[in-house]
């Protein structure tokens, strides 16, 4: 155990340190975009590792093969971005959040809806990675008194608010690049320490029974990677990662390289756990004891410099994950719930005050797994009747149904509950909120991670069929024509104004953002870099000795998308080109819409306010706003995209 003082120099030199540097790459943020998005500017993607391995592995009812569970999980997720982030990207080429999908997808009143679920979600893993960070330093420095538990995470949250409200999403990303070196250099560290400090007693590994295969621990098997893969859909520091990648082949190479070592990684992590207890360190969990920092208890026996490398360590890490956090906040706080209509700096002032009660909420000792479990189970009622929009075929799917699905989603597990437990409908309810965690004797856990995304499917198919029976039923009665089914193809080029875009949620129009659709457009980056552009910032890239530099970025900001992430996904989408020709005969076309001249130039006229955001080889038609549609199956697509949206 280091001095007081040794240990409150390091604990704050080290998150000083890792402030400046963060200073250093928001100084190169050219405009708005590279501060909230940062699309196709990246050759690689990070990823952080959680601290909750130890804690799972020495639930008896887990054990090792509950561990495997988990580590497996979380590989899960950087193969669903690596799958859905494609995808998403062909239908939204210059988005960099998933609720932008949405919002361009769905409407923006449940874009909005989506927004808030996101800034949510990501607010409770804000004090989880905050109150992991305290626990972590009264674990291993207890001299330092309680009061560390609160003051540690206080100073991350004010040096990452700095660095993060300054530079943003690109200053976030390349503090990201230290994750991996201090991940390696802790385990490094660790295993040497464990290997030649550590006795393990052979009588504790046999009488634990973590070795033995056990129900619960098969059962990980399924209620982990689902649960976990649907949850990291709200964090929407991995969306940016995924869209922030050159190309698809860029993102499936680091997919690829990334699965192996961080599997390796969790899996070693965990471990500390079991050999915490084998050598008598670390007891049976215990409501007190819940096993989450066992392996700071091993490093807690180990020589000062091996504590004080691991404070350094564990504060950059902290401060790596949670400035990932904080960028995506403000990225989703700008552009998917205020829509991209206030001034950048509204958005720093509220990332300042989310940080207040994440801090005082840290302060309180929570159970980091109970969160995530309370979190997956809510993604898995919501996210899958989001996806479904994903499928050329369902072109006419709404916003209502995806609003519906989730509710249903809850529902469903409501009532899976209520008839588990034989009527109590009280305990049908809790079951929601997962009360008794995952360590239970019976299957009522793995029911509810059955029932959510079951029932959110069934619900917002339902909820389909019956609108689409409806609006045949009510133009039978009224004579009407019948267009539910129509299929509409629309090119957000041609609408920059909510006014100018069809109707899209109950009359609401078009996505709301008025950036949406020329994110990558050379007049769209230059008004931006104005709008954004201050003192504090530079005038154009630098290396890491103040120089400026070519970046890549410079030579492909001004480029279209790569064309190859098209023949990335061919087999994936199984011949779009060929359904949308198929089904040619019944597109809807819109009234007022005629078709553009394909190398017209863009004329307009005095009340066209699309002029400011039109491309310069943008194409045109009449001046002047176009009337807005009142179509009930209209949608909004991104530039030479086909979107399928009711």
């Amino acid at each position: 155990m280091l001095d007081p003082s040794q240990a409150n120099a390091l604990i704050y030199s080290t998150l000083c340190g890792f402030m400046l540097i963060g200073l250093w790459a928001g100084y190169n943020t050219k405009n708005k975009r590279e501060f909230i998005s940062g699309v196709r500017t990246q050759s690689d993607m990070s990823s952080s590792l959680l601290e909750s391995y130890p804690q799972l592995a020495l639930i008896p009812n887990a054990g090792i093969l509950g561990l495997a569970a988990y580590a497996f999980a979380t590989i899960a997720p950087v193969w669903a971005f690596g799958i859905f982030g494609p995808l998403i990207r062909r239908m939204c080429p210059d988005g960099f959040t998933l609720s932008e999908f949405i919002r361009r997808r769905y409407g923006w009143p449940i874009g909005v809806f989506s927004a808030l679920v996101f800034i949510g979600f990501m607010f409770c893993f804000m004090i989880v990675e905050l109150n992991t960070y305290g626990s972590i330093l009264y674990t291993l420095q207890p001299n330092l008194g309680k009061s560390v538990q609160w003051v540690g995470p206080l100073v991350i949250a004010i040096t990452t608010t700095i660095y993060t409200a300054y530079g943003g999403f690109k200053a976030s990303l390349w503090t990201d690049n230290f994750n991996a070196v201090c991940v390696v250099v802790l385990i490094i560290i660790s295993a040497a320490m464990i290997g030649t400090r550590l006795d393990i007693r052979h009588d504790l590994v046999e009488s634990s029974g973590l070795l033995h295969p056990q129900k619960l621990g098969g059962e990980l098997w399924y209620i982990l990677p689902v649960s976990i893969v649907f949850a990291q859909m709200f964090n929407q520091g991995f969306w940016q990662r995924a869209f922030a990648s050159k190309n698809n082949g860029s993102l499936y190479l680091s997919v690829c390289l990334a699965s192996i070592p961080l599997f390796a990684i969790c899996f070693v992590v965990g471990m500390a756990g079991p050999v915490a207890q084998w050598a008598g360190l670390q007891k049976p969990p215990t409501d007190e004891d819940d096993g989450s920092y066992a392996l700071f208890y091993i490093l807690a026996t180990m020589p000062n410099w091996v504590t004080g490398i691991v404070i350094v360590l564990t504060g950059i890490l902290s401060s790596s994950a949670y400035d990932t956090f904080q960028s995506a906040q403000i990225s989703v706080i700008e552009s998917d719930f205020f829509l991209g209509r206030v001034n950048i700096w509204w958005c720093r002032l509220i990332l300042i005050a989310l940080n207040v009660p994440c801090v005082v909420l840290a302060a309180i000792s929570i159970d980091i797994l109970q969160v995530f479990i309370v979190a997956d189970l809510a993604s898995l009622a919501i996210v899958p009747a989001v996806f479904l929009g994903l499928m050329p075929s369902f072109y006419f799917y709404s916003g209502f149904d995806v609003f519906v699905g989730g509710c249903g989603g809850f529902l469903t597990v409501f009532v899976f509950g209520t008839i588990f437990y034989h009527g109590d409908a009280k305990k049908g309810g809790a079951l929601i909120g997962m009360p008794d965690g995952l360590y239970v004797d019976d299957y009522s856990v793995l029911g509810a991670f059955f029932a959510a995304p079951l029932g959110g499917i069934g619900f917002a198919l339902g909820s389909c069929a019956l609108r689409i029976l409806a609006c045949y039923l009510f133009s039978k009665a009224t004579g009407r024509p019948f267009t539910a089914l129509d299929k509409p193809e629309y090119n957000v080029g041609d609408y920059a104004l909510p006014e100018d875009r069809p109707a899209s949620f109950f009359g609401l129009h078009g996505s709301g953002n008025p950036e949406d659709g020329h994110h990558l457009e050379e007049s769209h980056l230059k008004a931006n870099e104005v709008e954004f552009r201050t003192p504090l910032h530079a005038s154009g890239h630098r290396n890491l000795f103040g120089l400026r530099s070519r970046s890549a970025h410079d030579d492909d900001e001004h480029t279209s998308p790569d064309t190859k992430d098209d023949a990335d996904l061919d087999h994936t989408m199984g011949g779009m080109d060929e359904l949308d020709a198929a089904s040619a005969p019944h597109t809807t076309k819109l009234d007022g819409v005629p078709d553009a001249a394909p190398d017209a130039p863009h004329t307009a006229g005095p009340d066209d306010a699309r002029a400011v955001h039109a491309a310069p080889d943008a194409t045109s038609h009449a001046s002047g706003p176009q009337p807005a549609s009142t179509h009930p199956s209209a949608g909004l697509a991104p530039p030479t995209t086909t979107l399928y949206a009711q």
